[in-house]
């Protein structure tokens, strides 16, 4: 390590940058241009959404083309050729990195899109399998690779890696030492120094500029011998020592883990393996197969080694069976999705893999990194990809579901539900399922295809409501004749943001009127309680308040002033007056700020509600999230001494008076109060006599 570091010491610091650019050249522009431009993402605050998003795309798309940028020198640095040429090599880093930029979904740091999120995910992961074989693809085409030199090569190009990364981060944290001990210490105006920005551009400076610089500085040749033998690996007591006690007992202890989960389903087969069985077989296998590479070092020397290699190829080989028996169940039940086809390829991926090392002589160690470039760059393009065959099936899952509840019609048209009611629970968790899922991991857009004038409404209804909060807060701050001039120019350049993927699909889904749905196999009158929905909870419903003087949410349990919020059609604000829902005795509770005024009992309300629980509403909703009512259904008056209450309930739950326990006992008194109201929620007009 000292002998790193005393290469970019002050003596040396212009010899090595001099080298680092004669070697790698565009690696080192594109590292300083990404440190610029993300300094500029943090120094400005007041550009455009879509251009801060852009900006971000770009950032990422330059820390990608650096990685590309890197793993072409060191192809290029294979063949006998002078450095112009290696340089015009660099012509597939501009490509690769034009493509990538032209292919990247905006918002991914600002309303990110899930398949945006794969696409950094796979793209990275091909860039660094392809750094770790750049160097070698011309051995693999005449066939004069030897197992100890890609090893060697891979060992200390992954130690060159890893000291980066933590000299980058032992440099940031040093600096915010440095920087806590300065902002503590000297007072700074804070208009002409903004601490948080400081530590944001120094965070870039370690990570983005400092560190790339380290790892080009200590990028080895992989040539002419110069990267040691196996031997020093060997005698290296930490590697060895994590290798062969850390890495090496840990994959026996997961797989284990995975075996006895597999016994456990094979004994009680009626019970289907989890989900969740697919990514722990191919985390635990990945992992397993770096371990695999790893002990090649140790393999005559450690007998624990020795038995992982000879036996992990089968062990993996035989869990992608169960892999697939459980992703199998998942895609008959709800189709491919992004997550599934990951499943499904990469379990291929292992399925191939596996079989390769099981069969074959050589068992070359290069073999892992090229399947892998290759099973992600299949995937990444063409109408196979992992981005467009999820989408095309569950588009068409979506049409099949909106025919059946006859929401589109033959002509292409939407003709909304006029209640929830109108379909049965489960349909309708199908089209939420698909709206929901669509819209989340393809992006919004892809709903244009079916409810475009929908949206458009949702779109233009999102810009007037902002326009509106804009005129008022820029009216609010001219009334109060403020000097803050910048504050008010900032009002008025403010853009609309983008309407994130939340407020429209629960927009889109109540103008459908379709809603989640969660699955009971129990009958509802075996349920602890029952919970009410308002079909109004998500509906952005004006509230008439003209014959009541004061309006309060419903507060649940402890209450704080502070946190408070209420509304009053009246100049005076000195009455503030809020409602707590006591579920100890079932009542609710006005106060005028902290003294308690009136109390209104909710038992009859409750037993209402019970009533209206008829046997037709149970058949159409057996959600666990709520029994729907109409709004009237869920409003009620209360006529007091001092005041008159409107409630609205969005929603309550309301224990079952039939439930029984476990052991048979039905609850009594003391356990169910009253009624026993659980939880509710909504608000109160409240008219004072």
């Amino acid at each position: 390590m000292l002998k790193i570091l005393r290469k970019i010491n002050i003596e040396n610091f212009k010899k090595v940058i001099k080298e680092v650019f004669g070697r790698t050249p565009l690696a080192m522009l594109i590292s300083i241009t990404a440190f610029v431009l993300i300094i500029v993402l943090v120094r400005v605050d007041d550009m455009s959404s879509v251009l801060e998003d852009n900006l971000y795309k770009a950032a990422f798309t330059l820390i990608v083309a650096f990685l590309f940028s890197v793993a072409m020198y060191l192809y290029s640095e294979t063949k006998n050729i002078n450095r112009a040429t290696k340089n015009i090599h660099q012509i597939g880093t501009f490509v690769f990195g034009f493509l990538f930029y032209y292919f990247f979904e905006e918002n991914l740091f600002t309303n990110p899109q899930v398949d945006a999120v794969v696409y950094c995910v796979l793209a990275s992961l091909g860039v660094v399998s392809f750094i770790f074989i750049a160097s070698f693809i011309s051995k693999l085409r005449t066939k004069n690779l030897s197992q100890e030199e890609f090893y060697v090569a891979t060992y200390n190009l992954l130690i060159k890696i890893l000291m980066s990364v933590i000299v980058g981060l032992a440099v940031m944290f040093l600096g915010f030492i440095a920087f806590v001990a300065i902002f503590t210490l000297f007072d700074f105006d804070p208009e002409l120094i903004d601490e948080g920005n400081w530590y944001a551009y120094w965070a870039t400076f370690s990570l983005v500029l400092f560190a790339s610089i380290f790892f080009l500085i200590n990028l080895p040749f992989v040539k002419n011998n110069e990267l040691g033998k196996i031997s020093n690996i060997q005698a290296n007591k930490f590697y060895s020592f994590l290798i062969n006690y850390i890495g090496t007992p840990a994959i026996f202890i997961y797989f284990l883990i995975l075996y006895a989960y597999t016994v456990k389903v094979l004994m009680h087969f009626s019970d289907w393996p989890q989900g969740e069985i697919t990514w722990l077989v191919i985390l635990f296998s990945f992992f397993g197969y770096l371990i695999y590479f790893a002990t090649y070092a140790f393999d005559s020397t450690f007998k624990l080694a020795k038995i992982l290699r000879k036996y992990l190829p089968v062990a993996v080989f035989l869990q992608t069976f169960i892999l697939f028996y459980a992703i199998g169940l998942r895609i008959n039940q709800y189709d491919i999705t992004i997550n599934r086809y990951l499943v499904v390829i990469f379990g291929f991926w292992l399925f191939g893999l596996s079989f390769y090392f099981i069969i074959s002589k050589k068992k070359r160690l290069n073999v892992p990194f090229y399947s892998l470039l290759i099973t992600i760059i299949f995937i990444s393009i063409g109408p196979w990809s992992v981005y467009t065959v999820p989408k095309w099936r569950q588009q068409n899952n979506l049409e099949t579901n909106l025919r059946k509840a006859n929401i589109l019609q033959n002509d292409g048209s939407i003709i909304v539900l006029e209640k929830y009611q109108d379909i049965s629970g489960e349909l309708s968790g199908e089209i939420y399922s698909g709206i929901n899922y669509l819209c989340d991991f393809h992006g919004c857009d892809t709903l244009d295809k079916y409810f475009k004038v929908e949206i458009d409404e949702i779109k233009k209804e999102h810009k007037k409501e902002f326009e509106e909060n804009k005129k008022k807060e820029l009216e609010r701050a001219e009334k109060k004749n403020t000097q803050d001039k910048k504050y008010i120019k900032s009002i008025k350049e403010r853009e609309c943001p983008k309407i994130s993927k939340w407020t429209l699909i629960s927009q889109l889904t109540e103008k459908v009127k379709v809603e989640e749905y969660y699955w009971d196999d129990e009958n509802d009158e075996k349920s602890e309680y029952f919970s009410f929905r308002n079909n109004n909870h998500y509906s952005n419903v004006s509230v008439d308040v003209s014959d009541y003087d004061y309006f309060s949410q419903i507060f649940y349990e402890k209450i704080n002033e502070e946190d408070i919020f209420f509304k009053n059609n009246k100049e005076d604000l000195s009455d503030i007056y809020f409602v707590r829902l006591d579920t100890n005795t079932d009542e609710l509770k006005l106060y005028l700020r902290k003294t308690m005024v009136e109390t209104f009992q909710m038992e009859e309300i409750a037993k209402s509600l019970l009533e209206k629980k008829s046997d037709s509403l149970k058949s159409t909703r057996s959600y666990t999230q709520g029994i729907i009512l109409a709004s009237e259904d869920m409003t009620f008056e209360f006529v007091g001494v001092q005041y008159n209450l409107k409630l609205v309930l969005n929603n309550i739950d309301i224990k079952n008076p039939e439930w029984v326990s476990d052991n048979n006992e039905k609850l009594d008194d003391i356990e169910m109060p009253k009624s026993g109201i659980q939880y509710g929620s909504g608000y109160v007009l409240i008219k004072k006599k």
